[in-house]
């Protein structure tokens, strides 16, 4: 089992880098449980849940590759990829905690959380760029922006929900009249919008980033080896 794990990081070197930043961070959270208290324990289950939605696409988009899912199957992997994935960017919200540390404790919480809130960041970021890989595969280049600038849009206003609202991906399964009845209410509400255009914002500035770095390298290995 180990070595099979091995074998994959090898082959799948980005994983294997966003697995070292998650490790680093739990780490830092190791210590500050031994230093202090248990208090940031949560933060295990948010980098978990920010890291659910990229294997999952990861999966699927080595499952395309092989043969074409279904023009309905693939839209029910990429929505459920889209339920998910805010969890990813959620965790930069986790820096309100810091108000209640203790000064003494105040910069390391501050570094841990960070940490914790990049390698979501990051999870999240390459999830993404699945997707783009996904949609620009099956149909073309434009769709794909245009679909991932949507995608944005939803995750801003999922990460609303789940800070201000507490809701839960799964809770369109377990609780979906009153999920539907805090969406509601929640549209109107003009710190949601103001929070939405925000977020979506920033989550698509950094992943144009990450693009366009992306092509760059991968412009350069072409051009150095040709």
């Amino acid at each position: 089992m180990l070595r099979k794990l091995v074998d994959y990081l090898e082959c799948n070197l980005k994983i294997a880098l966003l697995a070292f930043i998650s490790a680093a961070a739990v780490a830092l959270l190791s210590v500050r449980i031994a230093l202090e208290s248990w208090h940031f324990i949560f933060l295990v289950w948010n980098l978990f849940l920010a890291w659910v939605p990229l294997l999952f696409i990861k999966w699927v988009w080595e499952k395309e590759r092989q043969k074409p899912a279904p023009f309905g199957l693939l839209m029910i992997y990429l929505l459920v990829w889209l339920l998910f994935f805010p969890n990813a960017p959620y965790i930069i919200t986790d820096l309100k905690h810091l108000r209640g540390v203790p000064e003494n404790m105040i910069w390391y919480d501050a570094l841990m959380i960070f940490t914790f809130s990049l390698a979501g960041f990051l999870t999240g970021l390459y999830s993404i760029r699945i997707v783009h890989r996904i949609i620009a595969y099956r149909w073309n280049d434009r769709l794909a922006w245009l679909a991932i600038m949507g995608s944005m849009v939803l995750s801003g206003f999922g990460i609303f929900l789940g800070r201000y609202g507490r809701w839960n991906s799964w809770d369109i399964v377990t609780q979906p009249g009153a999920l539907a009845k805090g969406i509601y209410h929640s549209m109107r509400d003009p710190l949601a919008i103001k929070h939405t255009i925000t977020f979506s914002f920033v989550l698509m500035l950094l992943y144009f980033a990450f693009h366009i770095f992306a092509e760059l390298k991968q412009h350069e290995r072409t051009h150095r080896y040709s």
